[in-house]
């Protein structure tokens, strides 16, 4: 099986399934989004009905490798929470066509809510034990679904005005901070301050 054949076509599977909004595809309509003969579906492809989990993991292990090395030296639970949120805004409206799968799906598909249970639910943690957020063991889950919610609608905004994601990305993160009850003042800080870098950008 071909790595490079294979990841081609899962970017094709992903372009239908964010444009379909359905998580069924048939092998035609895969073939001719990758250009490419339905034979090298065939071969390049194990389980077409997995397809669609498969992507949706792919992709949600790909943006929080992305969001956790570059908040890695950061200390601050909250200033890494903005970050993350920024950087996963970032992530989406850089590339449309994860932009619109993340809109679609973001919310339902168990990879994808997985984003929000890992970095950022330690920083939640982190946080509220030092003081900076206000919301009990009980709100937990609400409190993670609501900053999901939130990063998915910045998403969606800034796909149709793409010039605005980087302030749109900014002011989710300072009203998700502000939601969980830092003052405006420093969640405006944390939300503007200069993102970390990707080591994986470094010259």
């Amino acid at each position: 099986m071909s790595a490079t054949a294979q990841s081609h076509i899962h970017r094709a599977a992903l372009k239908l399934f964010g444009e379909r909004g359905a998580t069924q595809i048939s092998v035609t309509d895969l073939a001719q989004a990758a250009g490419v003969a339905r034979g090298t579906i065939y071969n390049n492809l194990d389980d077409l009905a997995g397809l669609f989990d498969l992507v949706a993991l792919e992709l949600a292990l790909a943006i929080s490798a992305r969001v956790v090395r570059s908040i890695a030296t950061g200390d601050e639970p909250v200033g890494r929470l903005a970050a993350g949120i920024r950087l996963y805004i970032l992530s989406a409206t850089r590339d449309p066509e994860i932009g619109r799968f993340l809109i679609r799906f973001g919310l339902s598909a168990a990879a994808l809510r997985q984003l929000w249970t890992g970095q950022p639910l330690a920083d939640l943690i982190a946080g509220r034990a030092q003081g900076s957020y206000d919301f009990t063991d009980d709100q937990l889950d609400a409190v993670v679904a609501f900053i999901s919610g939130a990063a998915i609608g910045a998403i969606a905004h800034t796909l149709e005005r793409p010039e605005l994601s980087a302030e749109a990305g900014m002011d989710a993160a300072e009203r998700v901070l502000v939601a969980l009850g830092v003052p405006r003042a420093d969640a405006r800080e944390h939300a503007r301050a200069p993102l970390p870098p990707d080591p994986a950008e470094a010259p």
